[in-house]
């Protein structure tokens, strides 16, 4: 796990120096934002230059604004059916269900449920979270395990941004009745594109956790996050995701999650999901293993 993330940050280094200077920023209607710097116009299209996906032709009807190092065009003269600008919030979110069910040798039930909902108004973007998994094995009692989480992120400059977030959770198939997190962290959204996005973000929370039999674990960790996502052939996503919590009192206490995924589409909005995911928690509640890993298959909507 260690050399995976040392992985991700070395290739961050070579990610952020192309982008060093650029200058300006291209606002779509749907709220992408492409970051770059403007070539040319002309009447029906806008010529830009993005080092992350070269010179892009663009449909003047798709652009909200330009903000370019030498002025700001809104386009008002030509795109005046989108000049709703700039102070109505925009909303988007996905949701995922995914179950199995075997009987026979063994009877098993599980379900995960994993809901996103965000919300970009001006400089802030807030980010809600809601997981769920219920697990049963034979005649046992079903383990449930459940996480929500707010996060608000303050672009104060350009891709630059300042993220508080707070974290409630429980795993009972870990032996966590209850986890708390707290923490604020420096991020950067080097891509935010309509076919891409890469952030990564670096931080200090403040982690709580009380498992079962009375133990309790309080820790000022260092955080470490990075998601990517990455659109091809129109209409394909695959996603990566990563966090690292290490302990500032004890480096040799730490806590890894890692997961990619497969978006594969049906119809509009709704698509096929295919998940693998890692959970590495280097001191478990007692009788516990280090490492979970699971597959899921199931069903996303996103809007």
């Amino acid at each position: 796990m260690q050399r995976l993330t040392l992985i991700s940050i070395h290739a961050m280094y070579f990610l952020i120096l192309p982008e060093s200077s650029i200058s300006g920023q291209l606002e779509l209607i749907n709220g992408d934002i492409i970051h770059g710097d403007l070539i040319s116009k002309s009447n029906g299209n806008v010529l830009w230059m993005s080092s992350m996906l070269g010179q892009l032709s663009v449909k003047r009807s798709s652009i909200r604004s330009i903000l370019d190092e030498a002025t700001v065009d809104p386009l008002t003269e030509l795109n005046t059916e989108h000049q709703d600008f700039s102070t109505k919030p925009k909303y988007a979110g996905d949701m995922s269900i995914t179950g199995s069910s075997a009987s026979g040798n063994q009877s098993r039930r599980d379900w995960n449920i994993d809901v996103r909902l965000e919300r970009r108004a001006k400089q802030l973007r807030q980010i809600g979270l809601f997981e769920y998994e219920n697990h049963k094995l034979d005649s046992t009692r079903a383990s449930d395990a459940f996480e929500v989480s707010y996060a608000a992120d303050w672009f104060f400059q350009d891709r630059w941004f300042l993220r508080n977030e707070l974290s409630f959770a429980t795993d009972e198939v870990r032996a966590v009745e209850l986890r708390y997190g707290l923490g604020s962290a420096l991020g950067l959204q080097i891509i935010d594109s309509m076919n891409s996005q890469l952030s990564i973000e670096s931080g200090l929370m403040w982690l709580s956790e009380e498992q079962k039999l009375g133990a309790s674990n309080d820790n000022l960790t260092w955080s470490w996050s990075l998601y990517y996502s990455l659109v091809f052939w129109d209409n394909i996503t695959v996603s990566h995701r990563q966090n690292v919590n290490v302990a500032i009192a004890n480096i040799k206490d730490s806590q890894s999650d890692f997961d990619v995924s497969v978006r594969l589409p049906l119809i509009e909005n709704l698509f096929a999901e295919l998940k693998y995911e890692w959970l590495y928690d280097n001191q478990p509640a007692p009788g516990k293993g280090l490492l979970d890993t699971q597959f899921s298959m199931g069903i996303n909507y996103s809007w």
